[in-house]
């Protein structure tokens, strides 16, 4: 809808004499690309601001992954733009099915099993993961296929997505996409020729008018299917700039004879304005929302909230229940824990999320409503990614002893670094390296050692008591009475609990 609408705006001001540039195709190139939002800048600031998780943050990247087949779109159609044929359009859809087909048949028979062989090295599965992608992107080059680069690595990037260890991959990789992200933007940086009146203005105008389709685009479509006010501006706002793809889609426009450098030198100043823009825009999207509401507010008379729109946000997709309670590691302590809300609390299992390195466990979780992420504890790359939503509580349950490579120190700073808001609880093995965890920053340390004696303190000083008053009373109290009742108590024996193995 937005490149359509924005389509034929450029083709009425191209009319009205303004000039996009050479080629018969310079506004069609420009509405097409400019319908596209930036997966890349988008998904990394959400990141960032840990908005991955929240309702707006998902309605974006489920958008971005529309935008994107619609990007696997262009890029089939765009070689035979000039003479379209209904054969050789069918043809290269039928070449885009059969290489999702493989990819999709290669990650459900093949790389799963090559996966579970892999998991307990993680730096073989990121080199398998690299090795995947440039196979697809190998294999949708060959003669007898033809299909670009660009469209292989989205839909091996896809194929990747499906499996659990996609939060792993992504912290693993995060360098070496920033560093190609770097070649990126100073490639466009050299493309960007000495700054003209004509083309700035230009530009800019482009990258008005993508501000102003973006409400009618996103937000219309969003708030007329029923996503509330919050919900629909939130994602327009996150969806404001001009995606990495117009790029690709022009320069390939130019190899192919349809648009000039005129048109692309437009398309790089709108891309860095937008970009800049953005960067700014995501970080302060609430706040925006909030002076959005307020301004119209006031337009139409009413009075409005010093917060904005914030005493509707329950009513307005703002029911998301947020898994603010991450436990670092699973193993017994963590096992009982899950058990015992299960028994006792189970609305407390959706505030649970699980980051481990053993996928066995993570089925069981999941039938009882815990979320679970596969990935390296150690790692506050691979944390940032495994889980995006607001972490109030961060418990690490196993001992320094049954840990390997981490500690729980270690554990502490990671969180405090990943989570600075969250309260933070760690295990210790003894006295000493509690009161250095407390040092630390530790907001509570679990000691097992102590709890025990705590509990065996309570049940014989329970046993005493009553020994005493059953002396005065004449009769004969006996250990076994006092055990029944802290079994009663208790109850453990109907706890139903799953194994799991040492970390």
């Amino acid at each position: 809808l937005c490149a359509a609408i924005m389509t034929g705006i450029f083709m009425g001001l191209e009319a009205a004499g303004i000039d996009w540039g050479g080629g018969d195709y310079s506004a069609l190139y420009l509405g097409a690309s400019c319908g596209i939002s930036s997966t890349m800048i988008v998904v990394k600031l959400l990141v960032e601001h840990a908005e991955m998780d929240t309702a707006p943050g998902r309605l974006t990247v489920g958008i971005l992954i529309f935008q994107d087949i619609w990007a696997i779109v262009v890029l089939a159609i765009q070689p035979d733009l000039a003479n379209p044929e209904i054969v050789g359009l069918i043809k290269t859809f039928a070449l885009i099915l059969v290489l999702i087909t493989v990819a999709l048949l290669y990650a459900k028979f093949i790389m799963p099993a090559v996966f579970v062989f892999a998991s307990r090295s993680i730096e073989l599965m990121l080199i398998i993961s690299l090795a995947w992608c440039f196979f697809l992107c190998c294999f949708a080059t060959l003669p007898f296929i033809g299909l670009s680069m660009e469209l292989a690595a989205l839909i091996s990037g896809v194929a990747l997505a499906t499996f659990p260890y996609s939060a792993e991959f992504n912290g693993k990789i995060k360098y070496i996409r920033d560093f190609f992200v770097t070649l990126f933007f100073v490639g466009l940086g050299m493309q960007i020729p000495v700054p003209e009146v004509g083309a700035v203005s230009k530009g800019l105008l482009v990258a008005i008018v993508v501000l102003i389709v973006r409400w009618i685009g996103i937000f219309g479509v969003v708030f007329g299917i029923g996503g509330g006010k919050r919900l629909a501006a939130l994602s327009t706002i996150n969806l404001s700039q001009v995606s990495e793809f117009a790029l690709v889609i022009c320069s390939l426009g130019m190899s192919f004879g349809h648009i000039d450098q005129d048109t692309l030198t437009v398309i790089i100043w709108t891309f860095a304005c937008l970009a800049i823009l953005s960067s700014y825009m995501i970080g302060y999207n609430y706040y925006i929302y909030g002076v959005l509401v307020r301004v119209a507010h006031r337009l139409a008379g009413r009075s409005a909230s010093a917060k904005g729109d914030t005493a509707q946000e329950h009513e307005e997709g703002g029911d998301h229940i947020d898994r603010n309670i991450v436990l670092l590691g699973f193993h017994k302590i963590a096992a009982m824990l899950v058990a015992h809300f299960e028994h006792h609390e189970p609305h407390l299992l959706a505030k649970l999320h699980v980051i481990d390195f053993h996928e066995h466990i993570m089925p069981e979780l999941r039938k009882r409503g815990v979320t679970c992420a596969y990935g390296d504890i150690s790692s506050p790359d691979v944390l940032e990614h495994a889980h995006h939503g607001e972490v109030r509580l961060v418990i690490s349950s196993i001992p320094d002893s049954m840990l390997r490579g981490v500690d729980n120190m270690r554990l502490l700073k990671i969180s405090k670094q990943v989570w600075p808001s969250a309260d933070v609880i760690v295990t210790a093995d003894n006295p000493r390296q509690a009161n250095e965890l407390y040092d630390a920053g530790a907001d509570y340390v679990l000691r097992t050692a102590k709890i025990c004696a705590e509990r065996l303190h309570l049940l014989i000083s329970d046993h005493s008591t009553h020994a005493v008053h059953h002396h005065h009373v004449g009769s004969d109290m006996h250990l076994n009475n006092v055990f029944a009742a802290f079994k009663e108590k208790e109850k453990d024996r109907h706890i139903q609990t799953f194994e799991v193995t040492s970390p």
